[in-house]
């Protein structure tokens, strides 16, 4: 435990593995059985979970709160400034829920405007050299592939999948249990249940084995691919395919949503 004397105060257990070469700021507030690897750096007003682990030369910035049993592997950026012309420094913040794990390299940037919070939800996996960038919003149980780069003010709801090398623009929304495939471009909403590719991105597909293994079950499914059909038909558009659903489709709750998706729209949606 050499080292930690001078961190005695502020945290409150001393079952803690920190390296001697770890920096941290006394106004950081570390959980029961954390540990912090070599050369790491954790700014003031971190808050980290129990269990969670700190690889070596990561940089958690301020205002950064992380949840319980995460894994951030080495090289990782958390907290950052983001990456907008002329910005003015104000109050911002990322939080990381439980069970999250950060792999090598990846950056996630804090919020750009005041009290503004970057989120990341539980049980997500965001692999190496991955990039969040400021006010993005993820969801639980999403995964980020190698290389992929979310811009400002994403949002990505559970259970998404989004491959590798894919680019994101600002303010696109990806639905719930959607697939986005290796080195897509995407420039609009990507519409839940869905799986796209492409440059840009284009509709392929219903998600089908995301569904499964996702326990949906089989009527549902169906009634998801009689949409998707009624949806991706070059005679319809967006108003008269939502009009045709709603009227020929068998209404479950993730049918609902998916209309209302489509109909909240800013961007349009994949087709």
């Amino acid at each position: 435990m050499t080292g930690l004397t001078q961190f005695e105060n502020h945290i409150p257990f001393l079952t803690l593995s920190i390296h001697p070469s770890a920096i941290i700021d006394p106004d950081s507030e570390l959980g029961k059985e954390v540990t912090v690897g070599p050369f790491s750096i954790i700014g003031p007003n971190v808050n980290i979970g129990k269990g969670t682990v700190i690889g070596s030369h990561v940089v958690i910035e301020a205002n950064t709160k992380i949840g319980k049993n995460c894994k951030i592997f080495h090289g990782a950026s958390i907290g950052g400034e983001p990456q907008i012309m002329n910005f003015k420094d104000v109050y911002s913040s990322v939080e990381i829920d439980d069970n999250t794990v950060i792999r090598e390299y990846a950056t996630i940037h804090r919020s750009g405007f005041k009290d503004g919070v970057t989120r990341v939800g539980k049980n997500c996996l965001l692999m190496a050299y991955s990039h969040l960038g400021h006010d993005c919003e993820l969801g639980n149980q999403v995964v980020i592939v190698n290389g992929t780069g979310l811009s400002g003010h994403v949002i990505v709801e559970n259970q998404a999948f989004i491959s590798g090398l894919v680019g994101i623009h600002q303010f696109v929304r990806i639905g719930r249990n959607a697939m986005v495939g290796g080195m897509a471009g995407v420039n609009q909403d990507v519409l839940p249940f869905s799986t796209v590719e492409g440059t840009p991105a284009r509709l392929l597909s219903v998600n089908t084995i995301g569904l499964k293994r996702a326990n949906f079950k089989p009527n549902v499914r169906a009634a998801i691919k009689k949409a998707f059909k009624i949806i991706s038909s070059t005679d319809l558009n967006t108003t008269q395919a939502i009009e045709k659903i709603s009227s020929e489709v068998e209404i479950f709750d993730e049918i609902n949503y998916l209309l209302n998706f489509i109909s909240n729209s800013s961007r349009g949606v994949t087709k």
